[in-house]
């Protein structure tokens, strides 16, 4: 049995676009990043069988 371990960073919040680190804080996802959200939901649905954030 093999494990294959994938790793995604998040995608822009507000933050990131001012240059400031969002860090451990709460953050929303800028007009970008819900563009890029959905990307990411479409090329990773190759049968992920868990995702820890």
């Amino acid at each position: 049995m093999s494990i294959e371990v994938v790793y995604e960073t998040h995608a822009t919040t507000p933050d990131n676009e001012a240059g400031i680190a969002t860090g451990r804080l709460p953050g929303t996802l800028s007009a970008t990043g819900r563009v890029q959200a959905g990307e990411l939901g479409r090329r990773r649905d190759d049968g992920i069988a868990a995702v820890v954030t």
